[in-house]
């Protein structure tokens, strides 16, 4: 009778084990945080489409996947890929682009820019995120890349101008 009762509380401890790993993938991340940080787990297991699903409405709007896609394979062609990531919350500023991307009624302290330095295989670039209040979480409403001319060459730096050359 205590093996039976025993493999009852075992296969219910199993299953609700299960259905919380299950909701936990499924869940969006709803901090900031969490937002800035999943943008480059997904980068580095190479899940573009992930990324590009945490970009908000307006600038997914005007950056197709394609083209962001495209940019993150060159990137790995060119540097390889990422292997860490250090962010530092930086105070609200604004950059050249990001204008046109942030939401309207949303306040400078509902803003928060991050930016990463990120290590490839073969150069040291730095990301900046900027992410605002998005339905029940943040998303990122800008991201730059800027870093080294020695890592910013020919290719790599028209592929980066072209997707940015938004005007405001």
């Amino acid at each position: 009778m205590k093996k039976i009762i025993f493999l009852i509380v075992m296969t219910g401890l199993i299953g609700i084990l299960t259905g919380c790993t299950t909701l936990k993938e499924k869940m969006p991340p709803i901090g900031v945080e969490s937002t800035a940080q999943r943008f480059f787990d997904d980068l580095q297991r190479s899940d573009n489409q992930g990324a590009y699903g945490l970009l908000g409405k307006g600038i997914s709007q005007r950056v197709s996947f394609d083209q962001f896609d495209g940019l993150m394979q060159s990137i790995r062609e060119h540097w390889g890929r990422i292997e860490s990531d250090e962010t530092a919350l930086m105070p609200f500023h604004k950059r050249q682009g990001e204008n046109s991307f942030i939401p309207l009624n949303v306040s400078r302290e509902q803003i928060k820019r991050y930016i990463f330095d990120v290590k490839f295989e073969s150069a040291e670039m730095n990301f900046d995120l900027t992410l605002a209040p998005e339905g029940d979480g943040y998303k990122i409403v800008w991201f730059s890349l800027w870093g080294s001319s020695i890592y910013l060459n020919g290719p790599m730096r028209e592929k980066i101008e072209n997707l940015f050359s938004i005007k405001e």
